[in-house]
């Protein structure tokens, strides 16, 4: 919490230098260097008998079904899912036996973070298996639990907040100063990050590199939130929400810091405030335009200055396309259904892991990364509809593949390499983005797109 003493308070060179060394820590050991970690969120949606949505599942009902009452059940008769800690409308969780969690979005997402594991064939199975067990209990409530990047059956307003802790308020609070696309994003988009391991020495460095220049293009292939003028309706709330804590660092795409930290710090200080704990549980919205430099350097006129606690809850509000967090949340992927995910993962974890993938990468991409921003703009609103970015997007895959086939064949599976494929002959080849089949299926009948949405592999 912040401080009436500015003796007390943070410095700015001590919050450069922690900001860096959060993001990017000294490598310790013999570590795992190619660990996956995916998490991925889905929209419970309420059916009719015959299948078409009714209306999102709420967390919870007194006196009815919610998403907390499905997953209780769940946890009471399963032994994957481990007893609820915690009570909506707070922050809750349920521990998996894995070592993953549920968690749960402001508008009732349900999210699955796995345990890091060992390859991204595990990881794929760690998925599987859980998601398999939610469907499989929202299915006998009538629920369908679909993987797109935003709910196309319904609109925002109809979907209230629903996480209500101090955090979450004064999150709404301060995106509502910025416009409505806070609560597009807290309520009404889902995600697959994936988090990946920074490796060692000499590594990192290009690992950042490559990660962040993929990004767009994760976007442009994957792209499965349809809107106006968009593929990625989803992209697109995060390029308008809050330009200081999301897209890229202006250190990177400009080229004048090759210091990934001194990067990373320098967008974390120009970052607008978002919070401001003054309390366990209560929090101040921040105004757009107060910087956390502001903050050091000025002080806030009723709350103090910040300190080094107040530096690291800063940090966690930081939301670029790739988040530094001693190993790297890729953020740029959609929920997709099932069968698509592992193209997704083989995609990032090939280019990112195999050495010479992720040099042909480079490479290939370097070009791009002083219109980063731009280039993802035009990933949000085309995909590979754009010829360039199709062009671009065939050229990756090529590379990807080749790294996936150098890459331990038990570390990307027989099964998620041919999914892969069969990905990129039905889509990228083509022109073609997930977006246009969800399209072409809500124009159709919506319960084909829900069915679509929440099929199983």
């Amino acid at each position: 919490m912040p401080t009436k003493n500015r003796r007390l308070a943070v410095s700015e060179d001590e919050a450069r230098h922690r900001a860096g060394m959060s993001a990017f820590p000294e490598p310790k050991g013999p570590a795992s260097q190619m660990g996956v970690g995916l998490e991925p969120e889905l929209f419970p949606i309420v059916v009719d008998a015959s299948g078409r949505p009714r209306e999102r599942l709420v967390l919870t009902r007194p006196d009815g079904l919610g998403v907390v009452q499905v997953i209780d059940g769940l946890a009471y008769d399963s032994g994957e899912i481990s007893p609820r800690i915690g009570r909506p409308p707070h922050a809750f969780h349920y521990p998996l036996a894995n070592g993953g969690r549920l968690t749960f979005e402001p508008g009732a997402q349900v999210e699955h973070s796995t345990a890091v594991q060992p390859g991204a064939a595990a990881a794929l199975a760690d998925v599987g298996n859980v998601i398999g067990l939610l469907r499989r209990g929202f299915d006998v409530e009538g629920v369908r639990l679909a993987a797109v990047g935003l709910d196309v059956w319904h609109d925002v307003e109809e979907v209230p907040q629903q996480l209500r802790a101090g955090r979450y308020t004064a999150q709404a609070a301060y995106y509502r100063q910025r416009g409505h696309w806070g609560a597009v994003m807290m309520r009404h988009t889902a995600s697959l990050q994936i988090n990946l391991d920074l490796g060692p020495e000499g590594v990192w460095q290009e690992r950042w590199l490559v990660a962040n220049l993929i990004s767009p293009m994760l976007t442009a292939i994957f792209a499965c939130s349809p809107g106006v003028d968009a593929v990625s309706s989803r992209a697109r709330a995060w390029q308008q929400l809050d330009p200081t804590r999301s897209g890229f660092p202006p250190l990177f795409t400009d080229g004048s810091e090759e210091d990934p930290r001194a990067q990373w710090a320098q967008a974390a200080l120009m970052a607008d405030v978002m919070l401001i704990r003054v309390g366990d549980e209560h929090f101040a919205p921040g105004c757009p335009g107060f910087r956390f430099v502001d903050w050091i350097n000025h002080g806030h006129p009723r709350h103090g200055w910040p300190t080094t606690d107040d530096l690291a809850y800063h940090l966690t509000t930081l939301f670029f396309e790739v988040r530094a967090r001693g190993f790297l949340e890729l953020r740029a992927g959609e929920a997709v259904p099932d069968a698509l995910r592992p193209a997704q993962v083989v995609l990032a974890s090939s280019v990112f892991y195999d050495d010479a993938a992720r040099s042909d990468a480079i490479a290939l991409l370097a070009d791009q990364r002083q219109g980063l921003n731009v280039l993802w703009r035009r990933a949000a609103t085309h995909g590979v509809h754009d010829d360039e970015l199709e062009s671009l997007a065939c050229r990756l895959w090529e590379i990807a593949l080749a790294g996936a086939e150098r890459l331990p064949a038990d570390w990307i599976g027989e099964e998620n390499l041919n999914a892969t494929k069969a990905f990129i002959d039905e889509y990228t080849v083509r022109g073609r983005v997930p977006a246009d089949r969800l399209s072409e299926l809500m124009d159709e009948d919506p319960a084909l797109a829900l069915a679509w949405a929440a099929s199983e592999l």
